[in-house]
C-alpha cells in the first residue's frame, strides 16, 4: 500500500496536486493545516482496489489491512458525496451529518459527537431508510461507553451495600444535602438505623446543619458536624461500630481556592481504604461547566490521595438536554451510581436507567441547532471525512488502554508477531497475583479436540495471563498450595476435596442436578436436597454475558461420602429476562467453611467464566491461518479469550469506555459480550501494527 503525502500553500493547491498525481478518484485519507499551508495524505483508487482484493495471511511482515481497506472505501463514498455537493448535484443522504446534528442538539460536545459519527458503518450512512438503524446504533455506542450501577431492584443497590465512608462532593446547589437524606432513608429501610452515621462539613450556609439534623431526627440516626479545619479522624470514636458513614460536604465552586483543603479533610488514616467520594453533577448545567467541575474535583482528589470514580446525576427534572452530563461521564470515566429528580425524600432517587437517559438525550429538536450545522460545515472545509483518522486514534487509545490495564498483554502481542509462546508461558506455571484457579474440565468441548486451558484469577475474579496449557499426556496436577481458592469446572475425586477441607483450602465445584449427596445419613440428589432443606441467601446483581442479571442463591448443608466431610450444596438462579422463569440454573458444591460472601464471589466468577472455553475455541479458529503449531495456537487462543473476559467483566469505569470503543471497532451491535470483544481485540492488535507500518511508508515517501 502506498499512501502519499502532498504539501502546498493552501488546501486547494494540495488537492490539485492530488488530482494531478493520483487522478480524480483518489481517496483522501486525511488532511490538515500546517505552518507552511496544508498537508494531504491520499491513496490511489487502484492501490485501494488491490488492497481490497488482497488475500494475504496477516503477519508482522505483511499486516492485515482488510479493516483499514473497508474504512478507506467508506471514505471514498464520503469524498464523492462532498464532490456532488460542490458540483451542485443532489448528494446522497448523509446519516453521519444527521447524527452529528442530533448529538449537538442534545448537548454532547463537538469532540465526542465527531468521534462517534466517524465510526458509523458505511452500510448505515448513505440511505435515508437506514437512519433509524443508524440512530439505534448510536444509542448502543453511547450506552456501551457509560459505566453505571444498573441494579434491578433497590434491595440490590450496590451503593447501599458500601461499608465505610461515603462523602458527597460537588458545587453549591447541586443537591448534596437532599441526596444524603434520600440515601440515608433508603439505607435505614434496608439495614436499620443503628449502623448509620450522618456527618456534615457545611458550616457556611445558614441552616445547612439544621436541615440535615431534621432528616437525622426523622430517621432516628446519629448526626455530627465536622468543625472547620478538622478531618474525619476527629470523629473516629463516633464512627466506631458504624457500617456506613454518609458525609454531606460543603458546596464549593470548582474554582474556590479552599476546595483542596475541604477535600483533604475527607481523608482518614483509619478509613482511607474504605472512603468513597461521590461527585454530584447537575444535569441541567452546561457541558463545559460540568467538564470543568469533573476535571478539577478529580484532580484535587488525586492530590489528596483520594479517588473520584462514582457520580450521581441530579436535577434530571430541570434539564432539557441530557447530552452534556452524559458526555462528561464518558469523558472522565465516571460510574453513574444513581439519578435524582425532585425534592421528595426518599422517593426521588433511583438506580440509573442509562438506556432511557441516552434515548432521551437524542430526542432534542435538531432544526434549532444552527451551531451544529455551522460546526459540521466548518469541519468539512478543514478536514475531509475520514473514518481512518477516527479509527487510527481509536486503535491507538485502545492499544494503550489494553497495555496499561491488563498485565502481560504486551507479551501476547509479541507472541502473535513472533508466532511463538514466550518461554515462561510454556512451563505450565500460573501467573502472579494469583487468588483463585479455575481448573478446566479434563475433556474438550463437543466437536473440538483440544482441552480448554486452566486459568488463574486475581482478587476481582478476573482472568490473568498466561493461561496454563495441559493435555492428557501432560496434565497439570491440582495443588492446594498454588492459590487459596480452587474452582472446578467439573467434580473432582472425593479424596481430593477431603484433603482441601482438612487443610481449609477454599473450593467450589460444578455439579449436575442429579448428583447424590448425604444429609443426616440419608441420600439425596442435590436438586431434592435444595428443595427440602435449602436456605435462601441474599440476592445480588451481576453482569452476565452483556446483561445485568439478578443472582438468587440457595444453600443446603450436606456430607461427602465416604468421609462424611461437611460440605455445602449451592443452587443458583439467574433472573432478569422478560419471563418470570430463571434464564439459567446451576448447582455447585463448596467446602463447609465457605461464608455467604465467599459463595457469592465464587459463583459469580464461575458464571462469568463459563464463556472461556467457547471463546478459546472461537479465537483458535480466528488464528487458523497463522500456520502455528498446535500448542502455540491453543496458548494464544486462550490468552485472547482471557483478555476478552477481562475487558468484559472489569467493573472499573475505564473499561466501560474501552468496551464501547471495541464494540465500535467490531462493527457489531447489541449487548457487549466476549464474542464481540474478542475479534475487536485481535483487530486492534493487527490494525495497530498496520498503522505503524503505514506510517513508516508515509515517512519514507516524504
Amino acid at each position: 500500500m502506498t499512501i502519499r503525502r502532498f504539501r502546498a500553500a493552501s488546501h486547494k493547491d494540495a488537492m490539485r496536486k492530488v488530482r494531478d498525481a493520483l487522478g480524480e478518484d483518489a481517496v483522501i485519507v486525511s488532511s490538515r493545516k500546517t505552518a507552511q499551508g496544508a498537508e494531504v495524505f491520499a491513496i490511489s483508487e487502484a492501490d485501494l482496489a488491490q488492497l481490497q482484493d488482497a488475500d494475504e495471511v496477516p503477519s508482522p511482515a505483511s499486516p492485515d489491512f482488510s479493516g483499514i481497506a473497508q474504512q478507506l472505501l467508506s471514505d471514498m463514498q464520503d469524498m464523492r458525496a462532498m464532490l456532488h455537493q460542490q458540483q451542485g448535484e443532489k448528494a446522497p443522504d448523509d446519516n453521519r451529518k444527521r447524527l452529528y446534528r442530533q448529538l449537538r442538539a442534545g448537548g454532547y460536545s463537538d469532540a465526542l459527537s465527531r468521534q462517534l459519527v466517524a465510526l458509523l458503518p458505511s452500510a448505515l450512512n448513505h440511505s435515508n431508510k437506514t437512519y433509524p438503524e443508524a440512530l439505534k446504533w448510536l444509542q448502543q455506542q453511547i450506552v456501551a461507553r457509560i459505566s453505571h450501577q444498573s441494579e434491578m431492584r433497590v434491595n440490590d443497590w450496590e451503593l447501599l451495600q458500601h461499608q465505610g465512608v461515603m462523602a458527597f462532593v460537588g458545587p453549591t446547589g447541586v443537591g448534596k444535602t437532599t441526596t444524603t437524606a434520600k440515601l440515608a432513608a433508603n439505607y435505614v429501610m434496608q439495614h436499620g438505623n443503628d449502623s448509620l452515621l450522618l456527618v456534615t462539613t457545611d458550616s457556611y450556609r445558614i441552616g445547612a446543619q439544621q436541615q440535615l439534623a431534621i432528616y437525622a431526627e426523622l430517621l432516628d440516626v446519629q448526626m455530627h458536624a465536622l468543625a472547620d479545619g478538622d478531618t474525619l479522624d476527629s470523629l473516629a470514636e463516633k464512627m466506631h461500630g458504624k457500617r456506613l458513614v454518609l458525609v454531606d460536604t460543603v458546596g464549593m465552586s470548582q474554582r474556590d481556592q479552599r476546595l483542596a483543603q475541604k477535600i483533604a479533610a475527607l481523608g482518614s488514616a483509619e478509613h482511607r481504604d474504605s472512603t468513597r467520594l461521590v461527585l454530584l453533577l447537575n444535569a441541567a448545567a452546561q457541558q463545559e461547566t460540568l467538564d470543568e467541575v469533573a476535571r478539577i474535583y478529580q484532580r484535587i482528589a488525586r492530590e489528596s490521595d483520594l479517588i473520584i470514580h462514582d457520580c450521581i446525576l441530579t436535577k434530571l427534572d430541570e434539564t432539557a438536554r441530557m447530552g452534556g452530563v452524559l458526555d462528561t461521564v464518558i469523558r472522565h470515566k465516571l460510574t453513574v451510581q444513581a439519578t435524582a429528580s425532585g425534592q421528595r425524600v426518599p422517593e426521588d432517587i433511583r438506580v440509573p436507567d442509562i438506556e432511557q437517559l441516552v434515548a432521551d438525550s437524542l430526542t432534542a429538536e435538531v432544526s434549532s441547532s444552527q451551531l451544529a450545522e455551522s460546526e459540521w460545515e466548518q469541519a468539512s472545509e478543514t478536514l475531509e471525512p475520514s473514518q481512518v483518522f477516527a479509527h487510527g486514534h481509536l486503535i491507538q487509545s485502545n492499544m494503550q488502554a489494553l497495555r496499561q490495564q491488563i498485565p502481560h498483554f504486551d507479551e501476547l502481542v509479541q507472541a502473535l508477531k513472533l508466532k511463538q509462546l514466550p518461554d515462561h508461558w510454556a512451563n505450565t506455571a500460573f501467573p502472579d497475583e494469583l487468588n483463585m484457579i479455575r481448573w478446566a474440565a479434563p475433556q474438550p468441548l463437543q466437536g473440538w479436540s483440544h482441552l480448554t486451558p486452566h486459568l488463574g484469577l486475581n482478587k476481582r475474579g478476573l482472568p490473568l495471563l498466561p493461561p496454563v496449557l495441559h493435555s492428557a499426556e501432560n496434565p497439570v496436577l491440582v495443588d492446594m498450595a498454588l492459590a487459596p481458592v480452587q474452582l472446578f469446572d467439573y467434580l473432582p475425586q472425593p479424596e481430593l476435596l477431603d484433603i482441601f477441607s482438612q487443610h481449609q483450602t477454599g473450593w467450589l465445584a460444578t455439579l449436575n442436578l442429579n448428583h447424590k449427596v448425604q444429609f443426616q445419613g440419608q441420600p439425596f440428589t442435590v436438586n431434592g436436597l435444595v428443595k427440602k432443606h435449602g436456605i435462601p441467601l441474599s440476592k445480588h446483581t451481576i453482569l452476565y454475558r452483556g446483561e445485568r442479571r439478578r443472582l438468587e442463591l440457595t444453600i443446603a448443608a450436606a456430607e461427602t461420602e465416604p468421609s462424611q466431610q461437611l460440605v455445602q450444596v449451592i443452587y443458583g438462579e439467574l433472573h432478569g429476562g422478560p419471563s418470570k422463569n430463571p434464564v439459567q440454573r446451576r448447582y455447585w458444591l463448596a467446602d463447609g467453611n465457605c461464608t455467604a460472601e465467599q459463595v457469592v464471589e465464587r459463583t459469580r466468577a464461575m458464571l462469568q467464566l463459563e464463556e472461556f472455553a467457547r471463546l478459546t475455541r472461537l479465537a483458535w479458529r480466528s488464528l487458523g491461518k497463522y500456520e502455528l503449531d498446535s500448542r502455540t495456537q491453543l496458548g494464544l487462543a486462550g490468552a485472547l479469550a482471557a483478555v476478552a473476559l477481562h475487558v468484559e467483566y472489569h467493573a472499573a469505569a475505564q473499561f466501560a469506555g474501552l468496551r464501547g470503543e471495541l464494540l465500535s471497532i467490531s462493527g457489531k451491535r447489541g449487548r457487549v459480550q466476549g464474542d464481540k470483544l474478542l475479534p475487536a481485540i485481535l483487530h486492534v492488535i493487527h490494525a495497530y501494527d498496520s498503522l505503524v507500518v503505514a506510517g513508516r511508508e508515509v515517512e519514507a515517501q516524504g
